[in-house]
């Protein structure tokens, strides 16, 4: 009896032992929630890496939650309405809008000046001051600039075209006079013209009279390369025919006598030829 007591307690023995061991590795085969994936931890190494990719799990699934709740915060406070806007707020907006009370004094003045300097030089321009203010803004000062030194430059060069005419000694004093009569040009350049008016017309009338006689020597020379030179003795072995004819074409007179004829042909080409 004693042995068969002992060989049955053996026998629970291995069974109990296969039966725990059945049930442990049920319970480390499964390795995550609905996963159905079976692993197996063998040691403790194994069960420090499964709880590490366990953890990382976590902190993504934690990090993707917070992005799509951000995401969803963004959206919402995007489609908020706006709201009624304050008058302080409202008086900012307006402001960035306008132009400064210094920045329209400093367009007005601009257009001042530009309106002045058509009226001296130019008053047929004066109209188009506006479309050019409206065409240049932002750029007044580059437009004034540029419409003065045209101008002014105008008189200048007329100021020195005189000087150089009557009085040459002066075109040195041009850029100091100019500088004295700053925004008076116009009534610089009178002045100057009234006072050397006798002299610029009597160099006028010179001019004039150089230019005529430039003129006629050009128109000489034109004539008499027209019709070569014919010796005085030739004129007189002239029949009365061709004499005439050379007459003719010269816009001679063809009356009088042979002899009158023939002087009168002379007498052309000594003044001609």
């Amino acid at each position: 009896e004693m042995a068969k007591k002992r060989n049955k307690g053996r026998g629970g023995g291995r069974g109990g032992g296969r039966g725990s061991g059945k049930s442990s590795r049920g319970r480390g085969k499964r390795s995550g929630r609905g996963s159905g994936e079976r692993r197996f931890a063998n040691s403790a190494e194994d069960i420090e890496k499964f709880n590490r990719e366990e953890k990382e799990k976590e902190q993504l699934r934690i990090a993707r939650k917070k992005a799509e709740d951000g995401e969803e915060e963004e959206v919402e406070e995007k489609s908020k309405p706006l709201g009624a806007i304050s008058e302080e707020k409202e008086e900012e907006v307006i402001e960035e809008f306008e132009e400064p009370e210094d920045r329209e004094a400093e367009i007005a003045e601009y257009r001042e000046k530009i309106t002045d300097l058509y009226k001296k030089y130019n008053p047929s321009k004066v109209s188009d001051v506006e479309r050019l203010m409206t065409k240049h803004k932002g750029n007044e000062e580059r437009l004034y600039n540029a419409i003065k030194s045209k101008y002014v430059g105008q008189v200048k060069k007329d100021i020195e075209e005189i000087y150089k005419k009557v009085n040459p000694e002066k075109l040195k004093d041009v850029p100091k006079l100019l500088k004295k009569f700053e925004g008076n040009e116009m009534k610089l350049l009178d002045a100057i013209k009234k006072r050397y008016a006798s002299a610029l017309a009597e160099k006028k009338e010179e001019e004039d009279k150089k230019k005529q006689a430039k003129e006629a020597k050009k128109q000489k020379e034109k004539k008499s390369g027209d019709f070569p030179y014919i010796k005085p003795l030739m004129i007189r072995r002239m029949k009365p025919h061709v004499l005439k004819q050379a007459l003719k074409e010269r816009g001679i007179s063809l009356q009088g006598t042979r002899k009158a004829l023939m002087d009168r042909l002379v007498e052309w080409q000594e003044e001609n030829c």
